[in-house]
């Protein structure tokens, strides 16, 4: 009996590796999909982007030992300023900080940068037509610069600005419902 059963074991394991082998071997159709896998295109679209204007409103420098800002006007909405000061110590990039029925208030962060060194905004765009994953995405683009005006601060300042972005200025029917900045490290 007991022979009987190792052979019956044996030709059982020989089977399955049999069967095995055959269910992980290559299909006849395989090269057949790999060859038209590699000759497919991808039609990629080409992205047509515009220029979004906005103007900028406030520009502020914030350290422990100093507070440095150059203001555009000379009176700004409470509650928009409040936002703005709320959200000086931001991690680099852009946030909405309020949007009305003609303008969306938008605080741009560069970040803790050392006190003599800010930033311009260089470019703003957003996609000009209706491709669905950048319709609502507005791209920033910083340049470094030196300020003046703080040259002989000391240490690191989180550099800040307050922007306003016109919703006429927008593509039709966009908004900003993701930011993406580049620029300033």
């Amino acid at each position: 009996m007991r022979v009987r059963r190792k052979r019956w074991l044996t030709f059982t394991m020989i089977v399955m590796i049999i069967w095995m082998a055959g269910c992980h071997g290559p299909r006849s159709n395989d090269s057949y999909e790999a060859q038209n896998a590699t000759e497919e295109e991808r039609i990629i679209p080409e992205i047509d982007y515009m220029q979004i204007p906005y103007t900028q409103l406030l520009y502020t420098k914030s350290s422990p030992e100093f507070t440095w800002e150059y203001r555009l006007i000379k009176r700004l909405d409470p509650v928009i300023q409040q936002l703005y000061d709320d959200g000086i110590n931001m991690a680099p990039g852009g946030w909405v900080l309020k949007e009305t029925d003609q303008e969306i208030y938008l605080l741009v962060s560069g970040g803790q940068l050392p006190s003599a060194r800010g930033f311009r905004i260089a470019s703003m765009k957003m996609a000009s037509g209706r491709i669905e994953n950048e319709k609502n995405h507005l791209y920033i683009t910083l340049a470094s610069q030196q300020d003046e005006g703080t040259e002989g601060y000391p240490g690191q300042a989180s550099v800040t600005s307050l922007i306003s972005i016109p919703k006429s200025g927008l593509p039709d029917g966009a908004a900003i419902q993701g930011v993406s900045m580049t620029g300033v490290d």
